[in-house]
């Protein structure tokens, strides 16, 4: 036993580098996620304004996004730990894809279910 510290507290020093560095990782990966899901932003409005949407659209088109990431995004995680978290991610894949997938219509309605 190291001088000075108890033995619960020696137990968990490497209790806490393994979290520290899962959290180092979880960070960078999140970051790398959301800074490519961030610059999607502008080439998104380019796209939606080369279909010939008005602002107010294109700004219906946005808020509808965020809206339901937002309404979602509240309880998805409880969801998540209820039946999982591969089936989470793989969830979160399909309709990801799909709203990529709904980008390659010149469709209001369809661009509004992406």
């Amino acid at each position: 036993q190291k001088q000075g510290l108890s033995s619960t507290q020696s137990q968990q020093t490497p209790v806490v580098k393994d979290f520290s560095a899962f959290k180092n990782n979880y960070l960078l990966v999140y970051s790398l996620m959301m800074t490519g899901d961030w610059l999607q932003g502008p080439y998104v409005y380019a796209l939606y304004d080369s279909y010939g949407f008005d602002r107010g659209a294109i700004a219906k088109l946005f808020i509808a996004g965020f809206g339901s990431s937002m309404l979602f995004g509240t309880f998805i995680g409880s969801l998540a730990d209820v039946h999982g978290r591969k089936k989470a991610a793989l969830l979160y894949v399909a309709t990801y894809s799909f709203g990529c997938f709904t980008k390659h219509f010149n469709s209001f309605r369809i661009l509004f279910l992406g």
